[in-house]
């Protein structure tokens, strides 16, 4: 490996690449991305609980663009300036297909999952959110739910949080405890 000289401008920015690797570079942004947004999405919403999956992809993203370019000499300025150009722009793109189309929005964020209903944990939405019965109770607990039967329906939302619709009071039914039995 050669030595690295301090302060070579040239390297600095534009690297010793030819200017056509700038071309393979948005390309490999645009397959990187995809694949990471794709397989986040197929992730679920479990442990994303305030930043969406593709948030989170953007966080990612853009932190090792600009740690890679702050860190390593061989990684010139202008690589990282066009993965986080591409990177935002490609959140842009994805944002306005999704207010653009339902099929795309429901796509790449899914629908709410319902979770509990008339006070009856939905097996089916359980298995659909990939959630096990004891991380459910969890979240009805983190709402101050004690029992399933205050609720007329849970739902796991986009966002990850657990969206509740409790019975008027005096209309609560039969239910499930949630709080675990050895408490």
């Amino acid at each position: 490996m050669d030595p690295t000289t301090p302060l070579d401008w040239h390297r600095m920015f534009f690297g010793v690449e030819p200017p056509l690797f700038l071309v393979e570079i948005v390309i490999r942004i645009v397959a990187i991305y995809l694949f990471a947004a794709v397989f986040m999405r197929l992730m679920g919403k479990r442990g994303q609980r305030s930043l969406s999956p593709f948030e989170t992809l953007v966080i990612i993203a853009l932190g090792s663009a600009v740690g890679d370019g702050m860190f390593y000499p061989e990684v010139p300025i202008v690589y990282a300036w066009l993965v986080i150009v591409c990177v935002v722009l490609l959140d842009w793109l994805i944002d306005a297909l999704q207010l653009r189309s339902r099929w795309t929005f429901l796509a790449m964020s899914g629908e709410p999952i319902l979770l509990v209903r008339d006070g009856e944990v939905v097996s089916g939405g359980l298995r659909a959110a990939r959630l096990r019965r004891n991380e459910l109770m969890g979240l009805l607990r983190e709402q101050e739910v004690a029992n399933t039967g205050e609720v007329r329906y849970a739902f796991l939302e986009e966002s990850g949080y657990l969206g509740l619709i409790r019975f008027p009071d005096g209309e609560a039914r039969e239910g499930e405890a949630t709080v675990p039995p050895e408490i």
